[in-house]
């Protein structure tokens, strides 16, 4: 039990890498091509958990965190893991049953 546990919040981190991951290309990706804007960066699925803005006439940009949104992403990757973990792991027991 200890053993499953541990295998799927190390599976559930690798998920939320990946899908902050593929946030910040999306957010980078998005101002590619139009010399108008400049980029911003963008984590968090399916909430934002860090952005970055521009004021008007700066240089540099500012950035924030939302710990709570960050706490939630967390949250929410590893039910949605567990959640498919046990659909697989409920799928391999009934078709080695079957044989």
């Amino acid at each position: 039990m200890i053993r499953r546990l541990f295998l799927t919040t190390f599976y559930s981190i690798i998920v939320f890498c990946l899908v902050s991951f593929v946030s910040v290309m999306t957010s980078l990706l998005s101002n590619v091509g139009n010399p108008s804007q400049k980029p911003t960066t963008n984590i968090g699925f399916p909430c934002k958990y860090y952005y970055q803005f521009w004021c008007s006439g700066a240089d540099s940009p500012n950035c924030g965190w939302q710990f709570g949104n960050f706490v939630l992403d967390c949250f929410i990757t590893w039910i949605v893991t567990v959640a498919i973990y046990l659909v697989v792991q409920k799928s391999k027991r009934t078709a080695n049953l079957k044989k």
